[in-house]
């Protein structure tokens, strides 16, 4: 099987496995919020976007390392232990700083959560090198499928705590024992077990590589879901509890249309470095069938985010329907973004990672802190709007690191952006037509005629792209002869 149908085909069995693990895991969440009250999901809120900061710091670097050289044993050690010894750092300082935080937001309930979720910090340590060697191998469908695993048996655990009324206990097993089962049958899958340490150059030589990736990393968490923690000092926690739910759902939504293709860009891009016409022809390929994907389905979503929210979760949780639908309008600029990560590691560019990664946080940051003190809506419209500056550093990357002019990358993202407002103005206009309806009829008239609006749009515009992408598409799936 060539590297085409290689990258399609664990593109689709990526997307298959998440869409089942984030359908059953929305069905789980969707029962816990029946019972669990908005301000313990602003607790566990606040709690996981400061354990995720000192989790990324732990373990960004080593599955990029893994996968940068597939095969090598040394470097495999060298990431592990690398990634141990700063988790174990990690964990204690968490540890001992968890009764600081708890005061800072004047939530005492908070440092037993904070020391409880430092343990899950090193246990993620022992799952990172055997899903890097996982994905290196383009076996996306296994990954998938322990992924789906892991979701149903925390799911599993959680229901019965929280309908006894015990919801922040709830939340917290559902993340552990998840964890601890991806743990155990990754490293299985993978026939991977923690290695000796490495002599003291190899480990040298990991950290330097490891120590731009985490700071990306880092950075790249307080852009995507670490600003929580800046909101959370600003606004009451009920409302952040709502706030949460609404990015949750925009999270799954970029996990969905864009996570599926983000783990196969890494080995898809190392395999082809060392040729550079092949390298860029498939860079562009695949970021034209990703920005229609992503514009595609953040149209589509955002039209129907009401009713999705109040389908979901009921009416408590209407507040956070109209702040959804706003923020779908973040994820093609973060999902973009998301590709200079891999992209640009590839090409051995770390360092421009770091740089880019912290220009990106630093500007939804200082949104997230100027939209706040004026409610969740103007929260959701400033950090919209600072998508298209996300959208500008994503150019200025390519730009920088492979020396891409950008005004064909502009012009390549510039129809599915004609097509999604279209799209979201066609959707308003059919809502406005059709008053009264139920919330099912809602949800498909809205994301009907949202979905019919891009497709008609892009078609019109772009017909012989549009053909194009699509017989790639059935070349990778269909015709395992051609290479």
């Amino acid at each position: 099987m060539n590297l085409q149908q290689n990258a399609a085909r664990g593109a689709a069995w990526s997307f298959a496995t998440v869409l089942a693990e984030r359908g059953f895991g929305f069905l789980v969440l969707g029962l816990l919020l029946r019972a669990v009250p908005e301000r313990v999901v602003g607790l566990i809120a606040i709690a996981s976007a400061i354990s995720e900061m000192a989790r990324m710091i732990s373990l960004s670097g080593a599955g990029e390392q893994v996968q940068a050289h597939p095969g090598d044993r040394a470097v495999e050690a060298g990431a592990f232990w690398s990634q141990c010894l700063t988790a174990l750092g990690a964990m204690a300082l968490l540890w001992l700083l968890a009764p600081k935080l708890a005061g800072l937001y004047a939530q005492p309930a908070l440092t037993l959560v904070l020391r409880v979720m430092a343990v899950n910090i090193f246990l993620t340590v022992f799952l990172v090198v055997p899903s890097a060697r996982l994905t290196t191998n383009f076996r996306f469908r296994t990954l998938g499928l322990i992924s789906l695993g892991s979701t149903l048996l925390g799911g599993v655990t959680a229901l019965p705590l929280a309908y006894s009324g015990r919801g922040i206990a709830a939340l917290i097993d559902q993340r552990m024992v998840g964890i601890g089962f991806y743990a155990l049958v990754v490293a299985a899958a993978a026939r991977w077990r923690p290695p000796r340490p490495p002599a003291w150059p190899v480990l040298q030589a990991s950290f330097r590589f490891s120590w731009p990736l985490m700071q990306a990393a880092v950075v790249d968490t307080m852009a995507m879901s670490g600003y929580v923690m800046l909101v959370g000092l600003i606004v009451p926690l009920a409302d952040l509890g709502r706030f949460r739910i609404a990015q949750r759902l925009v999270e799954v939504l970029q996990e969905l249309a864009f996570l599926p293709a983000r783990k196969i860009f890494l080995p898809v891009f190392v395999a082809v470095r060392g040729e550079p016409a092949r390298h860029d022809a498939v860079v562009r390929q695949m970021l034209d069938m990703l920005s229609m994907s992503i514009f595609f389905v953040s149209a589509v979503c955002g039209a129907a985010a009401t009713p999705i929210v109040l389908l979901l979760f009921g009416p408590r949780w209407a507040a956070a329907g109209p702040v959804f639908g706003i923020l779908t309008l973040m994820v093609p600029a973060a999902a973009l973004y998301g590709v200079v990560n891999p992209l640009l590691t590839a090409a051995r560019r770390t360092r421009l990672v770091a740089y880019v990664a912290w220009a990106n946080a630093v500007t939804i940051m200082l949104a997230a802190w100027l939209g706040a003190p004026f409610g969740l809506r103007a929260l959701a419209w400033a950090l919209a709007g600072r998508g298209v500056l996300g959208a500008a550093l994503f150019l200025a990357a390519l730009k920088l690191g492979l020396r891409w002019p950008l005004r064909p990358m502009a012009q390549m993202l510039a129809l599915p952006c004609l097509a999604l407002l279209v799209a979201r103005l066609a959707a308003l206009a059919a809502l406005a037509a059709w008053p009264g309806l139920g919330l099912v009829a809602q949800l498909c008239l809205a994301g009907g005629v949202a979905a019919a609006a891009f497709i008609l749009a892009v078609m019109v515009a772009a017909p012989v792209r549009i053909l194009g992408m699509m017989a790639r598409l059935r070349r990778a799936f269909l015709a395992p002869h051609l290479v």
